[in-house]
């Protein structure tokens, strides 16, 4: 019975070790054996919990409660370890300083972890070598275990520190309070989120001056995000209330701009800009960090059932098509050249929107957002849109 316990001690400190390895020195998405399935599970409570609660706010301390969770399970993995192994021991390998020596398992939990935790307490002495050695490893092990822990947790908060960084970065460059013409009457603004907004902000007077460099530094930070989020999947558990610090809003942003550019400009105007490898890389780095997060991220059938639409006569392509509209109207009012032939540039525009729209829509609902908080211009037009045509068929 003895080489049983001691066995199963044994694949415990295996596993606590394989994991912290590949989470903290060798960080790759989907590589973990318990920090990404507990990750997992932990989100799913609390998003339960939100519901039953009617709290948004709840699944803020998600983040915060997976790394601290990760951090107790990879300790107590050790400590159990090594206490299943010593267990047998007691009494005769490992005696108290003074009296008699207990053998009860919660003593060899209390043994191994003031070894583990390098407290030294001394109640019990290690009477062979080999037990002396076991201590001397569970020390080591113990206070690597701490400083890598330590030290993970503010690579975390690093990391998180630079997505929110880049979220701010896009929600303020991308909107000015504009309110469409269609909803003034109906006192609803069109704020942040606006991929429009960034394209007018960028080309003031007709001319995209600069606007390279800035559109290069957004593709670098969408890889950066990217990384980050391979590195420290946890990242992807720091939900907060605001939707500007949403990973489905800065995908949003960065993808129409990308498709925008692509569609709502005109190609004899600004050839330049629309073809240049400044525009291609935020396409095909927006792309990219969509598929690989939705792969790592996303459960199964999260994509096929993410699309949300005002109706079931109201597809999600209307939708985008009088988003598109709306854009080009807007372009053309600041003086910005469009394509000739609108409807062929929404029909670019719808097409290259299928390739990231269902991602980005899975995202939002996979964190508990609705898709009026992370496209709330685009879905202000749409609901706008919707009502005319539905007011225009009562009429007929």
């Amino acid at each position: 019975m003895n080489w049983l316990t001691q066995t199963i001690g044994v694949g415990l400190i295996i596993i606590a070790a394989i994991d912290i390895f590949i989470t903290v020195l060798y960080p790759r998405t989907g590589n973990s054996i318990v920090s990404l399935p507990l990750g997992r599970g932990i989100w799913h409570v609390f998003r339960q919990l939100a519901r039953w609660t009617k709290s948004d706010r709840l699944m803020a301390y998600c983040g915060s409660v997976v790394l601290v969770v990760v951090a107790i399970f990879w300790i107590a993995l050790f400590i159990i370890g090594f206490a299943l192994i010593v267990w047998s021991m007691l009494g005769d390998e490992i005696v108290a300083s003074s009296g008699k020596t207990p053998t009860d398992f919660g003593t060899a939990v209390y043994y191994s972890g003031f070894n583990f935790t390098t407290l030294g307490v001394g109640d019990f002495v290690p009477k062979t070598t080999t037990c002396r050695l076991l201590t001397i490893l569970q020390s080591a092990l113990g206070f690597a275990t701490f400083t890598v822990t330590l030290t993970y947790l503010l690579s975390v908060l690093n990391a998180l520190t630079q997505r929110n960084i880049f979220a701010l970065s896009l929600h303020h460059r991308t909107g000015t309070g504009h309110t469409s013409p269609a909803l003034r009457g109906q006192g609803k603004p069109l704020t942040k989120a606006n991929a429009a907004e960034l394209l007018l902000g960028w080309g003031m007077g007709g001319k995209f001056d600069n606007t390279k460099q800035d559109i290069t530094n957004m593709a670098r930070d969408l890889l950066q995000l990217l990384e980050s989020h391979n590195s420290y999947p946890v990242l992807h558990y720091f939900r907060f209330p605001e939707p500007h610090y949403s990973l489905a809003r800065m995908l949003l942003i960065t993808m129409d701009t990308a498709t925008l550019i692509k569609t709502a400009l005109c190609d004899r105007e600004y050839k330049s800009l629309i073809h240049s490898t400044a525009v291609s890389e935020l396409q095909s780095s927006g792309l990219y960090t969509l598929k690989q997060l939705a792969d790592s991220f996303l459960p199964q059938g999260a994509i096929a059932n993410a699309p949300a639409k005002l109706s079931a006569s109201y597809s999600c392509e209307t939708q985008w098509r009088e988003w598109y509209y709306y854009v080009v109207r807007r372009l053309q009012s600041e003086g910005i050249k469009t394509p000739e032939d609108i409807e062929t540039g929404a029909d670019k525009y719808v097409s290259l929107r299928r390739e990231w729209n269902d991602e980005v829509a899975a995202f939002a609902k996979h964190m508990a957002y609705r898709w009026s908080d992370v496209a709330p211009a685009e879905s202000a037009i749409s609901a706008s849109a919707f009502l005319l045509l539905k007011n225009s068929s009562q009429q007929k």
